[in-house]
Formats: C-alpha cells, structure tokens, sequence
C-alpha cells in the first residue's frame, strides 16, 4: 500500500531575500517635513518638532530622509513643500533589516576598503596640539553675532565634506575639503 503523493501548488521561497516581507503600517504614520528657504536649502521637521536650527541642503535631502525613515522603522510620509506652493509627497519604507542568517559583509561586498587622506596647513606654533575635526554641517550666526547648532549623539560623523584643523594655542585655523 502506498500513500497518494500531493503536489505543491505554489512555490516556496528559498532564500531570505525571496521571502515575502511583512510592513507593520501604524495608525498614524510619522512624516518628515521638508520646507524650502530658499532655492538651494530646506528646513526639515519630523512629526512636527524641527529637526536642526539649521536648515539643509538640496544635496543632503536623500541621504537625510534616508537616515530618518531607518531611524523611524515604521513607513513615513515625507513631504517638501516648494517656495512656489507646490507640495511633493510620498509614503517611502524603511529598509529590510538584514537577516541574521546571512553571512557578514566582506570588505570587497559594500565596506570599502580604509584608506588614508593628508592634511597639511602652516602657521601653527611648534608643538602645539592641532585639533582635527570632520565638519557635519554648518550654522549661521544670528544679528548679535551669536550661533547655535545642536548635534545628534546617534549621528555618525563620515569622512566627507569638510575638516578643519585648529591650533589650540595659536587659534590658526585651516578648513579644507575631502577629495
């Protein structure tokens, strides 16, 4: 005697990455708001509490937007309003968590590898300790001449843009771009 032999009728997935992914929307979903100043910077909001004093560029939006919705893990509406009136909006998703059954990232697949950039600027005083720092942003002063620029702790500062090298005793400053 033998058992009847049922056959599939859909296929099953086999990898991770065929595997279908389940999106928890919230009630209520959280937006960032991206209001033009001008024509080259925005000012960005994220469930109504401004996000910088500063406002962004038109070149950071993405990689901004990007980070936010990570850092929201839940589907976010995002919208710019122009100075023309004109308002874009999209519903966009966080990325997939990676799965833990993946193997780790090699250096050749994403990481690159590390390499070194030099810096060098005269007019500093022998010895002195010269201050490296990566810039993340700029701020502008106010009427009074005063600043004010807030750092998220969970930012992680990237070796692009900007670095300044400062001298703690002569104050001489150098600001140079990484090429």
């Amino acid at each position: 005697m033998s058992l009847p032999r049922r056959r599939r009728t859909q296929p099953q997935p086999t990898t991770p990455a065929d595997t279908p992914r389940t999106v928890v929307v919230p009630a209520v979903l959280p937006q960032i708001l991206l209001e033009a100043v001008s024509a080259d910077t925005l000012i960005v909001t994220v469930n109504g509490d401004k996000l910088a004093a500063t406002p962004i560029r038109r070149d950071a939006i993405a990689q901004t937007v990007t980070e936010l919705v990570a850092r929201l893990a839940s589907p976010t509406r995002v919208e710019v309003r122009e100075l023309d009136g004109s308002i874009q909006a999209d519903v966009l998703t966080p990325p997939a968590p990676p799965s833990p059954f993946a193997p780790p990232e090699s250096p050749s697949q994403g990481m690159p590898l590390s390499s070194l950039v030099e810096f060098t600027a005269d007019g500093f005083i022998a010895g002195e300790d010269v201050a490296v720092a990566v810039i993340l942003r700029h701020a502008s002063a106010d009427h009074t001449g005063g600043v004010r620029a807030l750092l998220d702790r969970g930012e992680a500062p990237k070796p692009a843009g900007e670095v300044l090298l400062f001298g703690r005793i002569s104050g001489t400053a150098s600001v140079q771009r990484i090429d």
